[in-house]
């Protein structure tokens, strides 16, 4: 609650449609400043797990923060059979599992491409997946502060997307991945209120 009253007069944070499942859940969001888990923990009255690259989390600064948001370690070079092992106990306890889909923190704020590999973590479990935009975040403590500035965060949590429509369950695995990406990408580039990295690129492709 302290945390929360700092918030909203230090950044006038305010967070606009919080879902209110009580069952498992996949959270997806953008991912452009170290402050993100904060942000969005914020706009919910539910204890987030989160994972995260291994690069970031065993920081010899900053693990012991990841580790108090209950953060799960995922290494860029695969070899995840740990983290996938937590992530499905983390939703068949009931929990809310959180992803940033773009597989890395933005460095200049603006959206990356989604990462199917992000995605495969999660396509295939049996539970709804809420989009979420965090705006102003990048503002408030890019990567290369240290200190954060007092600037306007608002987070806007999206409809649920069921499981069964994030992808054609006909396609094979490689389509089912890259459909699936797309639709989480357009759901938090709309929420932001911008276009999704995958559209410019297939406009630049013809």
């Amino acid at each position: 609650m302290l945390c929360n009253a700092f918030f909203r007069v230090y950044f006038r944070y305010r967070s606009h449609n919080a879902p209110r499942l009580k069952g498992p859940f996949v959270l997806v969001a953008n991912h452009s400043s170290f402050l993100d888990p904060v942000f969005l923990g914020a706009g919910l009255r539910r204890q987030l797990v989160f994972m995260m690259t291994d690069v970031y989390y065993r920081s010899p600064r900053s693990r012991w923060f990841y580790s108090l948001f209950g953060a799960i370690p995922v290494a860029v070079r695969g070899g995840n059979r740990a983290a996938l092992r937590a992530a499905r106990e983390t939703l068949e306890q009931g929990g809310v599992l959180t992803i940033f889909p773009e597989g890395g923190l933005s460095r200049d704020g603006q959206p990356f491409l989604g990462s199917p590999g992000a995605v495969a973590l999660v396509l295939g479990q049996d539970v709804p997946v809420v989009p979420a935009a965090i705006v102003g975040a990048y503002d408030a403590l890019p990567v290369h502060r240290k200190l954060p500035r007092p600037r306007r965060v608002t987070v806007r949590f999206g409809d649920p997307i069921p499981a069964e429509q994030l992808a054609d369950p006909d396609a094979n695995r490689k389509q089912r991945l890259t459909q699936a990406t797309e639709r989480i990408m357009r759901a938090i580039a709309e929420l932001r209120g911008v276009r999704a990295r995958e559209d410019e690129l297939r406009e630049l492709r013809g």
